[in-house]
């Protein structure tokens, strides 16, 4: 996938306002593409086109191919989409029940500009930094820091514990954003109550980055708690071939946003009223969700597909893009220009070659998110030894000191 990098090189802004919204959705896809039902792309295809997500959050991952099913099917559906790269999970190697996370994206409205995996003590969280595109899909100045998590599951003080280190892992790399930053965590939390710890934590001050739950209902999880809309599991009131059952009792899943983005003065926020638990009206508490009615809700079709697809609900919600703004009519647009980096694969060296001779900050990560190398470069051109480093896949980070721009890259490491 191609990167862009903007060089400010004036101060005069070519302002192009945004009519359409950015359509987000947060899915818990239950071992996808594995289990006993048959053709569940169809199912699954049939809740996109119901929604038409400009960006899909996905848990349960089990594979690459699943991963690449439901980017392809979006393609189908409604043109140019991609993922993020797909990388085995990283955490608790010991452990043999491995899940994934990942997303999928519109090309016309988001490009890739770096990813990571974030080790934890159970299962990993993937970081995705996205940049938002204008109607041409030319790179605008807003950036939005994606983190997609699956927390352990189950109750007991134990699993509440891993829940809260998981979380804690999360805000600490959040604290290391720029202020003001446009956040969004997703996922299946697996949170019982909104006193737990974990849920507690992720809402936590974070500077200028603190998270908020759009919907702001405290008392879930209570027996008289009034909405139950919110809850995202379990479609099923008794266990299908795969999943839990239960009911629509749980309010496991969920769309954290940052301070930036619930502020309607940003150029990227919040659209009002739009977060929901898709396909749930509050009628089907402690029942399967296909005794939920249709009324204020989607058609019965999707809700038969939401059913089968899995045992959680997808949450969803809307962003607004403001006033968000072109690049600069007098910037230059380097279209992975800015570093050259040879050889690819590389054995014992790398060269780097810059088109300036401003100072360059080199930074060298491992797939799990390890700082490997850190060093600045002086001039135009400098030769790097790798030769500490193991053979495999790495993300190269090149900050320009001055303008504060960064270019990501991958490289390998083959001997």
């Amino acid at each position: 996938m191609k990167k862009y990098i903007v060089l400010f090189l004036g101060l005069i802004y070519g302002a192009l306002v945004f009519s359409q919204d950015i359509n987000v959705m947060s899915y818990n896809v239950l071992l996808y593409p594995e289990g006993d039902m048959v053709n569940r792309i169809d199912t699954f295809s049939k809740i996109l086109d119901y929604y038409k997500p400009d960006l899909l959050l996905l848990q349960e991952l089990k594979s690459e191919q699943g991963l690449q099913n439901v980017t392809e099917e979006l393609t189908t559906l409604f043109g140019n989409f991609a993922s993020g790269t797909y990388v085995n999970q990283v955490s608790n190697p010991s452990n043999t029940w491995r899940l994934q996370q990942n997303i999928a994206f519109n090309e016309n409205v988001f490009s890739l500009d770096s990813e990571r995996v974030i080790e934890t003590l159970y299962r990993d969280i993937n970081y995705f930094k996205l940049n938002v595109l204008d109607d041409n899909a030319a790179p605008t100045s807003e950036l939005v820091h994606v983190y997609v998590t699956h927390l352990k599951s189950s109750q007991g003080n134990a699993n509440e514990q891993l829940r809260l280190a998981m979380a804690e892992v999360l805000i600490d790399s959040i604290a290391l954003l720029p202020a003001e930053s446009n956040v969004i965590v997703a996922g299946d939390f697996n949170v019982y109550y909104g006193q737990e710890p974990a849920y507690e934590m992720l809402l936590s001050t974070n500077g200028t980055n603190t998270l908020n739950d759009p919907i702001d209902m405290p008392g879930w999880g209570s027996s008289n708690f009034q909405n139950k809309e919110v809850y995202t599991q379990s479609t099923r009131l008794s266990s299908l071939s795969d999943g839990a059952g239960g009911g629509v009792d749980d309010r496991f899943d969920f769309i954290l946003l940052s301070d930036h983005l619930m502020n309607s003065n940003s150029d990227l926020t919040y659209q009002s009223n739009s977060y929901k638990a898709l396909g749930n009206n509050g009628t089907c508490y402690n029942e399967d969700l296909i005794d939920c009615t249709t009324t204020d809700n989607v058609p019965y079709d999707i809700l038969r597909s939401l059913y089968y697809m899995s045992d959680h609900l997808p949450v969803v919600l809307s962003l607004d893009k403001n006033n968000v703004v072109s690049a600069p009519e007098s910037s230059v647009l380097l279209e992975d220009n800015l570093v050259k980096i040879t050889p690819n694969p590389a054995n014992t060296y790398l060269d780097f070659v810059w088109d300036n001779v401003r100072h360059m900050d080199l930074s060298i990560f491992s797939l799990q998110g390890k700082l490997m190398l850190n060093k600045r470069l002086l001039s135009g051109n400098a030769k790097l030894d790798i030769t500490n480093l193991n053979e495999g896949l790495y993300f190269v980070e090149v900050k320009d000191v001055q303008t504060g721009e960064v270019v990501t890259k991958k490289i390998v490491v083959q001997r």
